[in-house]
């Protein structure tokens, strides 16, 4: 049972062999780190399991005869490791020096203090380490109270290393880590089956009601009568029908969210469970302390990057209200503001979370010890091979920026790009999508853009076309065009939409087949479309009362402008 479990703690913990074998290993074969200079000396750690316990010290400037730090610090690691090291087979295991009669001591050696470990097995004690001048003034003391100092922390460090390495001890470590596992299984098992999973389940049913709605929405604004589509009573209509599909929308986002803090619940109570059984075994204690520091920082980088993004976020959400809530010269340049808010703050966002989560990602592989700067320095010398395709990402951005402070168009926008005609319905600072009368999505990067038409910009307009037959009276044909769009404007659900009924009207064109009609009007955003189809309803009725024929059809009618 304790070796299936130390395999299993192995395996979360990665690659922790390796730890495990420098304890006992020849100081040779351990790799040191931590070296450094400081101010007139070279330091080095001196650890054990994972703990850092003290600190050597020598003169920058090499002594001759004496022992470089990198071999003392390897010299007094090796012996630590010795005195806790475990000897024996399987069921007769047991550790070189006894926890319980441990004796550390200080002793003089050339003239210099020098700390040895003995116990009621050994007799001839053990040399740890030597104070040496050099670590006294360092650390600003002389060296017999250096000593002094050192030997507490050396006794605790190695009474509780030994301690750790009992086999009775180490039986009933790997009995809490089973019970612990068992529990935190039965734990993560019933927290999914009994909340997460009844949680997804209600939130696709709120997803699927919404869907249901907004659908519900769509046939109401295309199939409500057109005499309440402009009137007080309609827009409250459509207000409460948007409530309605926001609010469950509102219910599953919170929903989400609390599903996603029980994740994160369970995915910290696994960490914390391995973490905490990796420190109970020497083996791998070293490798718990290296995850744990990793994780700090790692945790560190990103819950800041987190709170930066939100105190970002709620400044951006701020400006919008301050933009939303100043007083506007018309209400025509309310409406376009207030398509443009969402659009430019949507934009801000994601350029802001996509700039903290590129740096969040360099901190964090500096971390776990990934070199960031051969990284960045790599990534350089490689720019000069995708300078070209990095130019048009590049000017993606570029244009995108000029797009939303140029207020060439937003979200909502009818606009034709590239002969690409349809609503924007998304917009970021590099690309636009275009929903066109298909229903097809269309993506364009702003770099490929070289000609823009806006069709909704604070108004549109009408132009229309009409076929007479040649031999009918122009005169009455105009008339009859004119009164059926004024007709038309003076409607209760034309109201509003028809700004200025007829701009001009007269005989565009002139053939042997029909005489083309061609008159212009102004209309409401995005109304133009609907208007065009009442307008032809009713001429085609007064063209029958009044006997005009219709002429050839108009092979090449131009579209809606505005």
């Amino acid at each position: 049972m304790r070796a299936v479990l130390f395999a299993l703690l192995v395996f979360f913990a990665g690659a922790s062999a390796a730890p495990a074998q420098s304890l006992i290993a020849p100081a040779s074969s351990a790799p040191q780190s931590g070296i450094r200079q400081q101010g007139l000396y070279v330091t080095a750690p001196i650890t054990l399991d994972g703990d850092f316990l003290l600190t050597i010290a020598d003169p920058a400037a090499p002594q001759s005869g004496g022992i470089p730090i990198a071999q003392r610090q390897a010299a007094i690691e090796n012996a630590l490791a010795q005195a806790v090291a475990v000897v024996g087979g399987t069921g007769a295991r047991a550790t070189v020096y006894d926890p319980y009669t441990l004796d550390v001591r200080i002793a003089r050696q050339d003239g210099q203090p020098a700390i040895q470990l003995t116990d009621a097995r050994h007799s001839a004690p053990m040399a740890l380490l030597t104070v040496t001048p050099a670590d006294a003034k360092f650390h600003g003391t002389t060296a017999a109270s250096l000593a002094a100092w050192w030997k507490p922390i050396l006794s605790e460090a190695l009474r509780g290393a030994l301690i750790k390495r009992q086999p009775a001890v180490e039986k009933r470590n790997a009995k809490d880590t089973g019970i612990a596992a068992a529990a935190l299984v039965a734990f993560t098992l019933l927290l999914f089956f009994a909340v997460i999973l009844p949680l997804r389940r209600r939130i696709g049913g709120i997803e699927e009601r919404s869907k249901m709605r907004s659908m519900q929405m769509e046939r109401d604004r295309v199939q409500e009568p057109e005499s309440t589509a402009n009137t007080h009573e309609g827009r409250r209509h459509f207000v409460a029908l948007a409530l309605r599909v926001s609010d469950p929308r509102r219910q599953a986002k919170a929903l989400r969210a609390t599903v996603a803090a029980l994740i994160w619940v369970l995915v910290l109570a696994w960490f914390g469970a391995i973490v905490w059984a990796l420190f109970l075994f020497p083996q791998t204690t070293p490798l718990a302390h290296r995850v744990v520091q990793t994780l700090l920082a790692v945790a560190a980088t990103w819950i800041a990057t987190g709170l930066v993004n939100r105190l970002l976020d709620i400044a951006i959400n701020r400006l919008g209200d301050a933009w939303r809530t100043r007083e506007y010269r018309s209400s025509e340049e309310r409406a376009r503001e207030l398509l443009r808010i969402p659009t430019v703050t949507f934009a801000l966002s994601g350029f802001k979370t996509f700039l903290l989560l590129f740096v969040a990602v360099l901190v964090t592989l500096g971390e776990v010890g990934i070199p960031v700067w051969s990284v960045v320095t790599f990534g350089g010398l490689t720019a000069i091979g995708i300078t070209l395709a990095a130019q048009n990402f590049v000017r993606d951005f570029v244009n995108g920026f000029l797009v939303l402070f140029e207020d060439q168009y937003v979200v909502g926008d009818y606009i034709t790009i590239n002969a690409q005609s349809g609503i924007v319905e998304n917009l970021t600072l590099r690309i636009a999508q275009l929903r066109d009368m298909a229903g097809n999505l269309v993506t364009i990067p702003h770099s490929t853009v070289t000609s823009v038409v806006n069709h909704s910009r604070n108004w549109s307009r009408v132009d229309y076309r009409v076929s007479v037959d040649p031999g009918a009276d122009m005169q009455k044909a105009v008339a009859t065009v004119r009164r059926a769009i004024h007709e038309v404007a003076q409607e209760d659900q034309w109201r509003g939409v028809a700004l200025e009924p007829v701009e001009w009207i007269g005989v565009d064109a002139l053939s042997r087949d029909g005489v083309v009609i061609r008159a212009s009007m102004k209309t409401a955003p995005l109304r133009q479309f609907d208007l065009r189809r009442a307008i032809n309803e009713r001429v085609e009725a007064l063209f029958k009362e009044a006997g005009i024929g219709l002429g050839a059809p108009i092979t090449d009618p131009m579209q809606t402008t505005g």
